[in-house]
């Protein structure tokens, strides 16, 4: 189904009844990363899921967004569908930063919030500078280099991974976004969150390490992280069961 919400065409799912649950997807993916955990869930709730601007099948704004857009965005298409009562956000990585920031800035409010290897810890500055050096490089490098600009895909984006910068590669005519995006930190946000909040993470997620879950965990003044071992960045597909048995107790 599509709505439109201030000139922004978004395709969206509403499914079950009952209590709202909200799913907010991260980056590069799109609604459909929630199919098994949303057919789950709407056993239980009314679960709704959508594809951010720029993704799936909602077209990129036409202005470079930053976090607060997309999460007034959410705020709006909510109030679209007249949705006022939300039981609960689950969002991933960037999803994440879309709670924080609408959490903190009151455009949300849920009464609970499940942040699965949430994004929105900015990197140490050091490694910030060597993403920004290695896209220079590698930029160069393809340009300056005739053979350089004939190579396959594939080789490029070897290339780019080489750099550290594979997700500004694969952001295409969202890079400005995925810039603006990255270079917010949240975690001075995250405090804002009084709600019970469950800390979703994966020991081996390496996109959001867990070092960012205890930074957000000791932001909280009400928040609960559960480490899922052998499990990496998308730990709802990973070790599906575990999440959903932690997800069940805590949405009671």
């Amino acid at each position: 189904m599509k709505v439109l919400v201030h000139d922004q065409l978004i395709e969206y799912k509403d499914e079950g009844s009952g209590r709202v649950v909200v799913l907010l997807h991260g980056w590069g993916t799109n609604l459909g990363t929630f199919d098994q955990l949303a057919s789950r869930l709407t056993q239980q709730f009314r679960v709704i899921r959508f594809d951010f601007p720029g993704f799936g099948q909602s077209p990129k704004p036409s202005d470079n967004w930053h976090v607060r857009e997309y999460a007034q965005l959410t705020r709006d298409l909510l109030q679209k569908l007249k949705i006022d009562d939300i039981h609960a956000v689950i969002a991933h990585s960037f999803g994440g930063r879309v709670v924080i920031k609408g959490v903190s800035q009151g455009y949300l409010k849920p009464k609970n919030v499940v942040l699965i290897g949430a994004a929105g810890v900015k990197p140490r500055q050091s490694m910030m500078k060597n993403f920004y050096k290695g896209l220079a490089k590698v930029g160069k490098l393809v340009t300056s280099v005739p053979v350089l600009n004939k190579i396959q895909p594939m080789l490029r984006k070897r290339l780019y991974s080489a750099a550290g910068s594979t997700d500004y590669l694969q952001a295409h005519h969202m890079q400005q976004i995925f810039l603006n995006v990255i270079n917010e930190d949240l975690l001075p946000e995250v405090s804002s969150i009084t709600q019970p909040t469950l800390l979703l993470w994966g020991e081996n997620d390496t996109e959001t390490p867990l070092s960012d879950a205890h930074a957000m965990q000791g932001a909280l003044s009400n928040g609960r992280l559960v480490v899922v071992p052998d499990a990496g960045h998308f730990v709802y597909t990973e070790a599906y069961d575990t999440v959903v048995q932690e997800l069940e107790a805590f949405l009671v």
